[in-house]
């Protein structure tokens, strides 16, 4: 049994031949994922096998997904520790509605998909697989100052609600595996940081890494912020990481000092819920010597 054959032995499609035909599709797709399907599908005949899957009623992206998925739990079980990624990508469709010419106004219809897809990596950086994902189409009507009053479950920022939870599942069923979740800044959400508020009467909670986005006031300290606060913790180590080259920024290795401390934010808040207080650990990466006119780098968590 090839690989392929194995990662979706396990989906839930009604027909086998389906099944078949999707280890088929997977394993040229695999071998060149930049190309397209003709590209990497190689023949016509192979072609329009991928196609028909792709367009079969009977067959969604959850199916597809399915067997892969559970050979990726089965890989989680094996692991002390895993770090579940969660991220989105942005697929834009714009179409000019008429030709253009000199002096029309260019007329276009967007379409805007957002799909959130939650990655499994052990602690020595292997990609153990995809647990699941979100995909949705963006409303043409943007929500503009409704958004304040909207229930989180209307809003796109509920697809880190629901990675979370889907993090929290093999957490679960996994006792002796430490699974983290991870997001950077668009996850740092109130609603986020309650529902992974540590209860030592509850084990099935899953742990979270979040890139701090919001610079939230601290309980302990008076009138001070989050930022404010780790900046004079004690470093309680160094770490070393390579920067890449990007305009105005030049390839080099940087050495961060680390900080931490346990905090408290007042005040949080949960639509329909009275607002409450919730403890987090913060920790604070920021580059110790920056070269002469380079910013210096930071991350706080």
């Amino acid at each position: 049994m090839g690989w392929a054959e194995a990662e979706t032995d396990g989906a839930s499609l009604p027909d086998a031949r389906l099944k078949r035909r999707l280890s088929r599709v997977l394993e040229p797709l695999s071998a060149q994922p930049t190309e397209s399907i003709p590209a990497a599908s190689g023949t016509w005949a192979d072609t329009k096998a991928a196609y028909r899957l792709f367009d079969n009623d009977r067959v969604d992206a959850v199916d597809i997904l399915d067997g892969h998925s559970r050979a990726t739990l089965r890989r989680i079980a094996g692991e002390p520790v895993v770090l579940l990624v969660q991220d989105t990508t942005f697929l834009s469709d714009i179409r000019d509605l008429q030709g253009r010419g000199v002096g029309t106004p260019r007329l276009t219809k967007r379409a805007e998909y957002l799909l959130h897809p939650s990655v499994a990596f052990s602690e020595n950086r292997v990609n153990l697989g995809v647990l699941g994902h979100h995909f949705w189409q963006r409303p043409a009507e943007r929500a503009g100052r409704r958004r304040a009053v909207c229930p989180l479950e209307e809003k796109e920022s509920d697809r880190w609600l629901l990675g979370y939870d889907m993090a929290c599942a093999p957490q679960a069923l996994n006792p002796d595996t430490l699974v983290v979740n991870v997001a950077d800044r668009e996850g740092d959400i109130d609603e986020w940081l309650l529902a992974g508020e540590f209860d030592e009467r509850v084990s099935d909670r899953a742990a979270y890494l979040i890139r701090a986005r919001c610079n939230r006031r601290v309980a302990q300290s008076a009138n001070r912020s989050l930022w404010e606060t780790l900046a004079p913790a004690p470093v309680l180590g160094q770490t070393r990481i390579s920067i890449t080259q990007r305009p105005g920024r030049r390839a080099r290795v940087a050495t961060l000092n680390v900080r931490s401390r346990t905090v408290m934010f007042h005040r949080t808040r949960r639509r329909g819920h009275p607002a409450t207080s919730v403890t987090v650990t913060a920790v604070y990466a920021q580059e110790s010597q920056p070269p002469a006119g380079e910013p210096t780098l930071e991350w706080l968590w």
